[in-house]
C-alpha cells in the first residue's frame, strides 16, 4: 500500500524498485472518507526521559494532528538548538512509525520546541482552548464540552512533570485558554494527554 499526499491510498502491484523509484501497477484507489473531526493540537510540556516519546507515539494513535512541544518553568529539559533539530527528526520518526502502525493515511506535524510564553504570543486561538490545571478546583472537562457547540479545532496545553506554575496559567487564561480538570486525581504528565484525548476521541468521533 501506498499513500499520497491528499490521503489517496493506492494498493500497487510493484514491478521494479530502484535506488529512489519504486515503479508498479496500480490495482485499488481507495479515497478518504469525508471526515469531520475537529483538527486538535496537543501543545505539551516536554517531559524529562522517553515519556514524549510514549506520548507522541499514544497521540498519533489517538487522531492528533499536530503535537507542540513547549518548555515550560518545570521542565527538566532544556534543549540547545542541535539537541533541538535532532529531537525533533526523532519525533517525526515515531509519529511516522505509530501513523502506519495505527494505519492512519496521515502523520502528525511536529512543530519545533518553543518556550510556552513564545507559543502563547503567537498560536492561533481555536474554537476550544483547554488548559489542564491542577490548580482547577471547580471547571471539569465534562461541563465545559457540553457547553460547546460546532468545534473545528482545538488546543490542548498539558503541563511536564510539576505542571504550570501560577504565573504560566494566568498568562494562558490571559491568551484565551480555559482552565479545566480531569477529576480529583492528579494524573503524571504521560498519562493526562491519553485521558483528553481519549475523551475528545468518544466525545467527537475522531477519524
Amino acid at each position: 500500500f501506498c499513500v499520497d499526499e491528499d490521503r489517496i491510498r493506492y494498493m500497487i502491484k510493484v514491478e521494479e524498485i530502484r535506488r529512489d523509484v519504486l515503479i508498479g501497477d496500480i490495482l485499488v484507489k481507495d479515497e478518504p472518507k469525508q471526515s469531520n473531526s475537529p483538527h486538535i493540537n496537543l501543545v505539551q510540556a516536554i517531559p524529562k526521559g522517553p515519556k514524549f516519546d510514549f506520548i507522541i507515539q499514544k497521540a498519533t494513535e489517538l487522531g492528533v494532528s499536530t503535537i507542540s512541544p513547549v518548555i515550560s518553568e518545570r521542565c527538566v529539559v532544556r534543549l540547545e538548538k542541535e539537541q533541538s533539530d535532532d529531537k525533533l527528526r526523532r519525533w517525526k520518526k515515531i509519529a511516522h512509525e505509530a501513523a502506519q502502525q495505527s494505519d492512519r493515511r496521515d502523520i502528525p506535524d511536529i512543530a519545533p520546541p518553543l518556550s510556552l510564553k513564545d507559543f502563547l504570543s503567537s498560536y492561533k486561538k481555536a474554537d476550544l482552548n483547554l488548559l489542564l490545571w491542577e490548580g482547577e478546583k471547580i471547571r471539569g472537562i465534562k461541563g465545559v464540552l457540553k457547553s460547546v457547540q460546532e468545534v473545528k479545532d482545538i488546543v490542548v496545553l498539558v503541563g511536564s512533570e510539576g505542571g504550570f506554575s501560577m504565573n504560566e496559567a494566568e498568562l494562558a487564561v490571559s491568551a484565551g485558554f480555559i482552565t479545566v480538570s480531569l477529576g480529583e486525581l492528579i494524573l503524571r504528565t504521560e498519562t493526562a494527554p491519553l485521558v483528553v484525548l481519549s475523551i475528545l476521541y468518544y466525545e467527537f468521533g475522531l477519524r
